[in-house]
């Protein structure tokens, strides 16, 4: 083999290997993750037949991956924009202020959704209450019912209690506000989350893996609070490490 060939094609081959680390990366935890795996074995498949030097199947890999990129980028367009949503929110803001005027005021709300999942843990009630922080929550809020109001420890009370139409879905709150209720959230597709827990769980964790938003869990079987951050869920917390988990992680990141 000529040497010059030999090396333009390791280059390539490292070249494709760091766009597939990297890419990989930033779909890590969302439902891209699983679709990009495949293409990059298409990739990999059609780099070894040009190397092989099959160039008439060149075309129908061709054909295959822009096929493939296509059908993803028609079907996945929500979690794409979501993703660039994520992205240049963190690059453009990464000051960790506040959301509140006053770190009193952040305080009193956090002691008041701190109330509400007493009553709600006491009552074995299930709740699903998810906090916005930098990234725009639009697309969820549209599939719930707009409320617009002052975030009380019974307002949320009586949203999930049982007779109430809404208390299925998730709260969606900004800052002290409860922007909409009855929320439709993706639920997290990995299979031991499947297995060990039931559907609010599983959308308290989709959201998390999909923006960078909190969502505190209020299981109806036990009573117990759960919060999920990044995909991740810290399970049967106490009301006390509760407040102290929001008054850390509850700002701008």
């Amino acid at each position: 083999m000529n040497f010059s060939v030999l090396w333009r094609w390791i280059i390539e081959l490292v070249i494709l290997l760091y766009l597939s680390f990297r890419l990989s990366s930033l779909t890590k935890g969302t439902s891209l993750h699983s679709i990009l795996k495949y293409l990059i074995i298409l990739f990999f498949i059609a780099g070894i037949a040009n190397f092989a030097g099959l160039k008439e199947m060149n075309f129908i890999w061709k054909i295959l991956i822009f096929s493939y990129l296509g059908g993803a980028f028609i079907v996945f367009q929500p979690e794409l924009r979501r993703l660039y949503v994520n992205r240049t929110y963190h690059r453009s803001d990464a000051s960790g202020q506040y959301f509140f005027h006053s770190e009193e005021n952040r305080s009193k709300f956090i002691d008041e959704i701190a109330l509400a999942c007493q009553t709600l843990s006491r009552k074995k009630i299930g709740a699903l209450v998810v906090l916005e922080r930098g990234n725009d929550l639009r697309d969820f809020v549209q599939t719930g019912i707009t409320i617009d109001a002052i975030f009380t420890s019974e307002l949320v009370y009586s949203i999930f209690l049982t007779e109430s139409p809404l208390h299925d879905g998730a709260v969606i709150i900004k800052e002290n506000r409860i922007i909409a209720a009855g929320c439709i959230l993706p639920l997290a597709e990995k299979g031991e989350v499947k297995k060990l827990v039931g559907t609010r769980h599983r959308a308290g964790i989709g959201i998390t893996e999909q923006s960078d938003a909190l969502a505190v869990v209020v299981s109806e079987q036990t009573g117990k609070v759960s919060i999920a951050v990044q995909g991740k869920m810290a399970w049967d917390v106490e009301l006390s490490a509760l407040k102290k988990m929001l008054k850390i992680l509850y700002r701008k990141v």
